[in-house]
């Protein structure tokens, strides 16, 4: 994701404006001379990690968008007296509320699977997942459809477009002739496919029935 870099004192004015929030990769226990807000930017990074546990250490700022980035020159603590530098990163406030609104929402993408169509699965979207089953079943199947695995995203739209996408080529009809969210897959290969396009909108654990 590409960043607006700005100054030092460009990112402190946004945070005193209450724009922004910052984060800090780096340790302080590492750096001498440590600037005195260091230690809370790095206290709201290891928030992020603790709040979004799956998501790769190296891949959370990026995660959330953070949209803009500077720096800093500091001292390592070590006896070489080396100069290195943090790098920052800053996050709209508001566009953060509007995620954590969404993670919120509770939204999710389901597999779905039936005992009487062994080699179906249906990927779809909802709200609630255990309230669309009773949907779906109530419709007259023949046949219960199973809810089997739920992931809440920010974007389940998004994330159920990209699995139908990369699903496409075993796309099957079901009896009453519809095909979007009919898949001739196994469970474990459709729960993959669910869990890989949704790591970027990724709002909480995964639900296993």
């Amino acid at each position: 994701m590409r960043r607006k870099h700005i100054s030092l004192f460009e990112l402190a004015l946004l945070e005193a404006q209450g724009y922004i929030t910052i984060y800090c990769m780096s340790n302080p226990s590492t750096v001498r001379d440590m600037p005195a807000k260091i230690p809370e930017y790095y206290t709201n990074f290891q928030n992020l990690l603790l709040k979004y546990p799956r998501i790769p250490c190296e891949s959370i700022l990026d995660f959330i968008g953070c949209e803009y980035a500077s720096d800093i020159e500091v001292r390592s603590r070590d006896d070489s007296g080396a100069i290195t530098w943090i790098l920052l990163y800053a996050k709209d406030k508001l566009k953060l509320q509007d995620r954590e609104r969404a993670e919120l929402s509770g939204k999710y993408v389901y597999v779905l699977t039936n005992e009487a169509y062994p080699n179906l699965c249906k990927v779809g979207k909802a709200v609630n997942p255990e309230t669309r089953i009773n949907g779906i079943n109530s419709a007259g199947t023949v046949s219960e459809w199973i809810l089997r695995f739920a992931l809440p995203v920010t974007n389940d739209y998004k994330v159920e477009n990209l699995v139908h996408r990369h699903l496409q080529e075993f796309r099957r009809d079901s009896d009453q002739g519809h095909s979007r969210e009919f898949f001739e897959v196994d469970f474990e290969t459709a729960v993959k496919a669910v869990e890989y396009f949704g790591k970027d909108f990724y709002a909480g654990e995964s639900i296993i029935y």
